[in-house]
């Protein structure tokens, strides 16, 4: 059986007959389509689904021991990532994420804000980009890829896995004993970075306080309100005219703003004007997953004087003839004071995309302008732009210093190293190295193939240049005679330390190709 959600597996007539019966398991059934959808993506054999004990079947469980071994939080993180990766053609690729793919994100249930919270988490460590929302598009870092190979050659034991049955015990392997995992695992990284040190050191009152006051700065800095506690929950969230606002629907409005005001005025101002107020261990835990709870309501919560700036910008137009260069890029910088003042992705990404816009210009006064804009603005704009966003940058600006009339802006970034854009450079690096497909991919977009030849071999860093010849040499990248003459010419003129011997390799080829 192959279920686009569930992945493939078999189901004995019993498991299927019976199982709409079992009412104690029904609630349970996305822990058993996280272990088959798992099994799947990552080219397991195929199991076979029992509803009692599977005697010595091979492949065999039964939905009871799935369901017990269901994996914790912080184990489903990585198994999250590994289907991510498992799911990508190639490294970087942009993998488009549907609500049939909840089993993905290992949920405990078949709903979307668990698989939100999931997709949150790995974005907020760079483990991937994307936005967490369905549908979309979710890319897995290099960073996460590293963790990935970290974890898998970690002396600690990473995630269980359910592994072949012994020959007549055939149930899931228990996972080997482990350390107690911390018992704040899995919370919002701003109540981690909070909390942590003060609830391990047992100073739970500071531990809460201290969290539901960085909620009140939180609230405070997206909504650009200057009021503190209740006012400023209830200003923030308001039914009839919100700041930040979570949905369309008013129920669900009033419902957050109630949240936030009672966590306001039961917890924080409590703990602040009570000194008698003092957590038991166990009630902090409840109050800082509480709080974990507001802080990832409050990222998915929309600006709403952004969202207009958002439409504000997506509506300006730019004549792009080379003539009216600055008076475009004025039309912009006029946004991007406001802009800087709010946390808000979006609108960044929409800010970058219209300074793209203008870099991709055919004119080189506009390729000068949307260059020295980008560059004067904030650095981590780059922290909120995707995949895609990453390489179109990088290749429009090794286009613009490659034309006929180059760009002297885009000229002197590559001569200086991308700074102060280096990430965006390495995805592009690595990306540009994971196939042959994607090498020619990414020069169709550059155009100006020689003039890139010559870039790289003067100012690429040594250990993609190393890599890149390599394929070169190896017949993994084929590349045509004027390009090969460019790229052998320039490697002798510039004469690198450490590329000696691929050079020579390279001049034999030259030298056979032009025979």
């Amino acid at each position: 059986m192959v279920c686009p959600s569930c992945g493939e597996f078999q189901i004995t007539q019993d498991c299927f007959d019976d199982l709409p019966a079992e009412r104690k398991l029904q609630p349970q059934l996305m822990k058993v389509s996280a272990f088959t959808r798992s099994r799947t993506i990552n080219k397991d054999p195929i199991p076979t689904l029992f509803i009692g004990d599977p005697n010595d079947y091979p492949e065999g469980y039964s939905i009871q021991q799935i369901i017990d071994l269901f994996p914790p939080i912080s184990e489903c993180k990585w198994k999250a990532l590994s289907n991510l990766k498992g799911l990508s053609k190639y490294f970087g690729d942009a993998v488009l994420i549907e609500t049939i793919d909840y089993p993905v994100f290992y949920p405990e249930v078949k709903q979307e804000q668990p698989c939100l919270m999931m997709i949150r988490t790995m974005v907020e460590e760079g483990l991937v980009t994307g936005d967490a929302k369905f549908p979309t598009h979710l890319t897995v870092t290099a960073k996460g890829v590293s963790q990935l190979e970290a974890q898998a050659s970690s002396a600690a034991p990473v995630a269980p896995v359910v592994t072949t049955p012994a020959p007549m015990v055939p149930v899931i392997e228990p996972p080997t004993p482990v350390a107690q995992p911390s018992r704040l695992e899995g919370l919002h990284p701003r109540v981690l970075e909070v909390s942590q040190k003060l609830f391990q050191d047992g100073h739970f009152r500071s531990a809460v306080l201290d969290t539901y006051v960085a909620l009140d700065n939180d609230v405070q800095r997206k909504s650009r309100l200057a009021v503190t506690g209740k006012p400023l929950m209830d200003s923030a969230f308001s039914k009839n005219n919100p700041v930040l606002k979570l949905s369309d629907a008013p129920d669900a409005q009033l419902g957050a703003m109630l949240l936030f005001s009672g966590a306001a005025m039961g917890v924080r101002n409590v703990l602040a004007h009570d000194q008698r107020a003092n957590p038991s261990e166990q009630e902090a835990l409840e109050l800082l997953y509480f709080a974990s709870t507001l802080f990832r309501r409050l990222d998915l919560e929309v600006n709403i004087e952004a969202e207009q700036l958002m439409g504000q910008i997506s509506q300006l137009t730019f004549k792009l003839t080379g003539k009216g260069a600055y008076s475009d890029c004025a039309k912009l910088k006029a946004y991007l004071a406001p802009v800087r003042e709010y946390v808000d992705g979006e609108l960044h990404r929409i800010c970058f995309r219209k300074i793209l816009e203008i870099i991709k210009s055919g004119y080189f006064n506009d390729q000068n302008a949307g260059i020295e804009l980008l560059l004067e603005w904030d650095a981590r704009i780059f922290d909120h732009i995707t995949f895609d966003d990453h390489i179109e940058l990088i290749c429009s600006i090794y286009k613009a210093a490659g034309s006929a009339y180059p760009s002297r802006v885009a000229d002197t970034l590559i001569r200086d190293g991308f700074k102060p854009m280096t990430t965006s450079l390495k995805l592009f690096q690595e990306y540009l190295l994971s196939s042959a497909e994607v090498f020619h991919e990414l020069l169709e977009k550059i155009w100006w193939k020689d003039p890139f030849f010559e870039s790289i071999a003067h100012y690429a860093d040594l250990e993609f240049l190393v890599l890149f010849l390599n394929k070169v040499v190896n017949k993994e990248f084929v590349l045509i005679r004027p390009n090969l003459n460019s790229l052998s010419y320039e490697l002798n003129r510039v004469g690198r330390k450490g590329l000696e011997e691929l050079t020579d390799k390279i001049d034999k080829m030259n030298e056979v190709l032009n025979r």
